[in-house]
């Protein structure tokens, strides 16, 4: 009778622990905040980007190997329009427009899980990868004085993140990621062609909700 309880033990053992889930997928839109350069409203300032808070939307993967270790990846889409009145204001243009900053891309990383209870868990990510970013169209009167721009470019990431189970495969997720990338663009007048690069430094304030299995 030990012997058949025992085992019956074991065998509930081993499928609980093949039952526990690792993957975390997860949606989490936010407000992206320029910080910085980024955020500069100083024309004698070249790096000044004139952003806004803007939106933000990532799908997050995570993996854990353990308890405490794991692997992250986070594609992003960030938007951020300009402080156009302020930009009228100092340049005298009162026709002058500018869209909006934006970029997309992919970051990867470990990340660090730091239980604080069953179903409460914090993490912390530090992440890399590659970022697509976008500059403003400039144009005034309905001339395009220089026109927006793609470029492709490295990007740096950490971030800090708490993690609810809500119970049947969902959790909730909240949390702040740093985003820096710092792209070159072409800037285009037609008359003259340079290049200038825009250090990008955005703090994404973000809550989500996903699927555990």
């Amino acid at each position: 009778m030990i012997c058949l309880l025992s085992f019956g033990w074991s065998l509930q053992a081993q499928e609980t622990k093949t039952a526990e889930k690792k993957s975390y997928l997860s949606l989490q839109p936010g407000i992206g905040f320029p910080l910085g350069n980024f955020t500069s409203r100083d024309l004698s300032n070249e790096d000044a980007g004139f952003a806004v808070a803007g939106f933000t939307i990532d799908l997050a993967y995570q993996y854990a190997f353990s308890d405490n270790i794991g692997l992250a990846v986070q594609g992003f889409y960030n938007k951020n329009d300009v402080a156009i009145r302020k930009l009228r204001d100092l340049t005298g243009l009162p026709e002058l427009r500018l869209d909006h900053w934006q970029f997309l891309g992919l970051v990867a990383g470990p990340v660090f899980i730091f239980p604080i209870s069953d179903k409460v868990k914090t993490d912390f990510k530090v992440m890399g990868g590659f970022a697509s970013a976008n500059s403003p169209d400039i144009t005034t009167d309905g001339t395009v004085l220089v026109p927006e721009d793609w470029s492709g470019c490295g990007v740096f990431q950490t971030g800090l993140a708490l993690r609810v189970d809500l119970g049947n495969q969902a959790f909730f997720t909240g949390g702040l990621d740093y985003r820096y990338l710092s792209p070159t663009f072409k800037v285009d007048s037609g008359i003259l062609s340079e290049e200038a690069t825009q250090k990008m430094s955005v703090l994404k304030v973000g809550v989500g909700i996903g699927i555990n299995f």
